[in-house]
């Protein structure tokens, strides 16, 4: 990869133009990445209470870092070499501030900043003792599975910024679910990663010999990647287990440190690139998709639409014939009563007649009343019967 700038630059476009925000956090640890000119984090990774601050004071011959027998780191803590002892509290809001070495847990720690009230961003340590591990800087992160869950988001949002990573298991709960899952996720930002079985003194010499060969088992068979694997222990009597881990890390870390940088920053570019394509791909086939179902969508209405005209065809047809049939029931039904009707009121007529008196004026009223009572009364007796 020529230009990892230019490359990352034109990711960010990309996921810009193409508003894919899940990215952000590793296109956000390139950048840094690159800005950091060559440094090399070196993140220590676990459950909590796996021994990993004091495994980084061990490594650093101090007690830099606070330890208690609860939960306690709290905030992303990194720690490199400078030029004089100093701590830089780095809040959220974006502010900065050197504080007294002694008062690091009063930022750090989940006793004494709780649920990070303090607004704390992450801290910035700086040792000349750390002077031998030029190019690299150790990184203290939350411990993962606590009843504090926002120290497991600390530090899984922290991890696509994960250089070199050493995962923290205790030598008495070797290689759990959750240690697997977290490798599997460091794998995604970083090729380096190292196991550290803490707590060897717990066990004996013959019990380690079996731990370490069951785990270096597991871990090929899950990974499919050889993984190297120290015992460790802060105990006095297992310094050679410090110096091993401690040789390690300076020939084959902080010694190779610009070889590793280079190798971080193709492998999280790489990885950028892979999950942008794939959520291109994605994207493209859920539009390849829904043009699909639109098409389907205008090929029902258009089908509906025939159904509906030809509908309203057989209805037209169905009406005319219901009107021709009532016109022709109708005359039947009038003609069959209208002869019968007729000779009714006929002789009721000359039967009437004899009865008028008077002159023409008089008649005719008493035609038109005799009429109009005929009429209503064999009509209505006659429509009667014939609709019940």
């Amino acid at each position: 990869m020529n230009d990892p700038s230019a490359c990352i630059d034109s990711l960010a476009r990309i996921c810009e133009r193409f508003r894919l925000r899940n990215l952000q956090p590793q296109l956000l640890a390139c950048t840094e990445m690159l800005r950091d000119s060559g440094v090399v984090d070196v993140a220590v990774l676990g459950q909590f209470k796996a021994g990993k601050s004091s495994f980084l004071n061990s490594l650093i011959g101090d007690d830099v870092l606070p330890v208690n027998v609860l939960p306690a780191t709290a905030v992303i803590t990194r720690i490199g070499c400078g030029g004089r002892e100093r701590a830089i509290v780095h809040f959220l809001s974006g502010e900065a501030e050197e504080v007294p070495m002694g008062e690091l847990g009063d930022y750090v720690t989940e006793q004494r900043n709780p649920n990070n009230t303090k607004r704390v961003a992450s801290v910035e340590v700086e040792l000349t003792s750390l002077a031998p591990f030029q190019g690299i800087r150790f990184v203290d992160t939350p411990g993962l599975g606590s009843i504090f869950a926002h120290n497991t988001r600390a530090s899984m949002d922290w991890l696509p910024k994960v250089g070199a990573a050493l995962v923290a298991i205790g030598m008495n709960q070797p290689l759990s679910e959750q240690d697997l899952l977290l490798l599997r996720e460091a794998f995604k930002y970083s090729p380096e990663a190292v196991i550290l079985l803490t707590k060897a003194d717990l066990v004996s010499q013959r019990e380690r010999d079996t731990i370490i060969e069951f785990t270096q088992w597991q871990l090929a068979q899950h990974t499919a990647r050889q993984i190297p694997v120290f015992p460790f222990s802060t105990r006095p009597g297992y310094e050679c287990l410090k110096n091993d881990v401690r040789d390690y890390l300076l020939r084959q870390v902080a010694a190779r440190h610009e070889e590793l940088f280079s190798k971080i920053v193709g492998h999280k570019v790489s990885a950028l690139i892979a999950e942008c394509r794939a959520y291109l791909f994605l994207a493209q086939t859920a539009a390849a998709s829904a043009e699909k179902s639109r098409s389907d969508l205008r090929d029902a209405i258009g089908r509906e639409r025939e159904g509906v005209a030809s509908l309203k065809e057989e209805l037209r047809i169905l009406t005319q014939d219901l009107k021709t049939r009532v016109r022709t029931a109708s005359a039947e039904r009038f003609h069959a009563h209208h002869c019968e009707l007729t000779n009714r009121l006929r002789v009721s007529l000359w039967k009437e007649m004899g009865a008028w008196t008077g002159n023409l004026t008089k008649r005719t009223q008493a035609f038109q009343e005799w009429v109009a009572t005929a009429l209503e009364g064999d009509l209505g007796r006659t429509v009667g019967t014939t609709f019940p």
